[in-house]
């Protein structure tokens, strides 16, 4: 058994994004909590880590067991069509984000749109019940696939679900009882975020997302999804860890794969 730790820091937004990889009897994980979402710490991450190097015992903490997971599976090449507003392929889905613009401009948004695209809606949580029940009131629940965390609360998305049956997507709220929201329509998952693959009701939609990883926890997502399953996949970052860049444009996902698959002059080794 071969087992190394390395670190990493690349540049994200305005900052940068910090994370570890393991790399274990021949296979790579990464674990990079996300600030904000993860209940751990990169330091929690990474103190958990070397006890599992040492002992191999069970892990706790959800970014360390995905990316232990990860570790197992073999990354594959991959080529995927992503909804994207604006590409130049003949795309039918469009995915608008709500949440940093005014209600009167989220809902010249979605107007806009109507017509042309399948559209979701995500909102980050960014409405009180009584503006969300104002959106609602420009729209039919048929405008769109889903709402995706509309309100501050999860108490909040409940009554919301009661009063419109718009059809609701959660992320944020993934441990909230989320069976009791009347119009779900789809799940979103983070497996760093909770640490594994949610298992949902057949009659829900799992949608799979990242958690501004690097491009090596991109292609494990993406390597995991099936074709017809959703998925969230984050821009790619200008700076990256591959040594064969996935390639982002025109709507897809595309990366044909290299070996080595890391640029290890990129990685500090623990």
């Amino acid at each position: 058994m071969v087992t190394k730790l390395y670190r990493y820091k690349i540049p994200w937004r305005n900052a940068f994004r910090e994370g570890l990889i393991l790399s274990h009897n021949g296979g790579l994980g990464e674990i990079a909590p996300l600030p904000g979402f993860s209940k751990e710490t990169l330091q929690e991450a990474l103190d958990e880590t070397l006890s599992w190097i040492r002992t191999q015992k069970k892990v706790e903490l959800p970014s360390v067991s995905w990316g232990i997971q990860c570790t197992q599976k073999k990354i594959k090449p991959v080529h995927i069509p992503l909804c994207a507003l604006g590409a130049k392929s003949d795309f039918t889905t469009v995915k608008l984000k709500l949440g940093h613009l005014s209600l009167d401009k989220a809902i010249h948004l979605v107007q806009k749109h109507l017509g042309k695209f399948k559209i979701r809606l995500d909102c980050n949580r960014a409405w009180s019940l009584e503006s969300a029940l104002e959106f609602a009131k420009h729209f039919r629940k048929s405008d769109f696939l889903y709402l995706e965390e509309p309100t501050k609360t999860f108490e909040e998305l409940l009554e919301f679900s009661k009063i419109t049956n718009f059809p609701i997507a959660i992320d944020e709220s993934i441990h909230c009882d989320w069976s009791k929201i009347p119009s779900l329509k789809a799940v979103v998952v983070k497996p760093t975020v909770v640490g594994t693959i949610t298992q949902v009701p057949p009659h829900l939609n799992l949608i799979l997302s990242s958690s501004y990883e690097s491009g090596l926890g991109l292609l494990h997502i993406a390597n995991m999804a099936k074709t017809s399953l959703p998925m969230g996949l984050d821009t790619v970052h200008s700076e990256d860890l591959l040594l064969k860049p996935i390639q982002s444009q025109s709507g897809i996902f595309h990366w044909d794969g290299s070996d080595p698959i890391l640029d290890m002059s990129k990685l500090c080794a623990l």
